[in-house]
């Protein structure tokens, strides 16, 4: 009897593992990718003051018109950073991501590399932070749809 316990807790063990490396593997990133995203800066905000900086840029992995990605700097305020940015002008600031795409293929994540040569690390964690939006056009009727985070951001990756 405690042989037959023994055996059918060792087969449960044994499915119970297997199981997990299952769902495990189907949620695990299939691809990653680092991607750059050109995006344009402003600088200075009536809450945040004059050194938050916010970047932009149209979404790559959705055609809709009004489509943006932003992220923006809020506890990073030194003057270092904020005259790097303002060293761009009226260029845009390439920003790197590492992109975690699923099988479909799809971005599910988005992990701030740097912004131009300032690296990711320097950052609070909630400014590495990707945003996707939409902003009413006049004149254009809006389509209904949803927002994909990161994905409207990202093309899908190419071999």
């Amino acid at each position: 009897m405690i042989r037959k316990l023994f055996f059918l807790t060792a087969v449960i063990a044994v499915l119970a593992i297997v199981g997990s490396c299952i769902l495990v593997g189907r949620m695990m990133p299939f691809r990653t990718k680092s991607m750059v995203l050109k995006m344009s800066w402003k600088r200075g905000d009536n809450h945040y003051g004059p050194n938050f900086i916010s970047l932009e840029s149209p979404c790559l992995g959705n055609s809709q018109s009004g489509c943006f990605c932003s992220m923006d700097f809020k506890a990073t305020t030194s003057k270092d950073f904020m005259e790097y940015i303002q060293s761009f002008g009226s260029n845009k600031v390439p920003v790197k991501y590492r992109v975690y795409y699923d099988r479909n293929p799809e971005a599910v994540e988005a992990s701030l590399e740097s912004a131009g040569t300032w690296p990711g690390k320097r950052f609070h964690d909630n400014e590495r932070l990707l945003a996707t939006g939409f902003r009413m056009i006049t004149g254009q009727a809006t389509a209904g749809g949803r927002i994909r985070n990161p994905a409207d951001c990202f093309p899908s990756p190419t071999d």
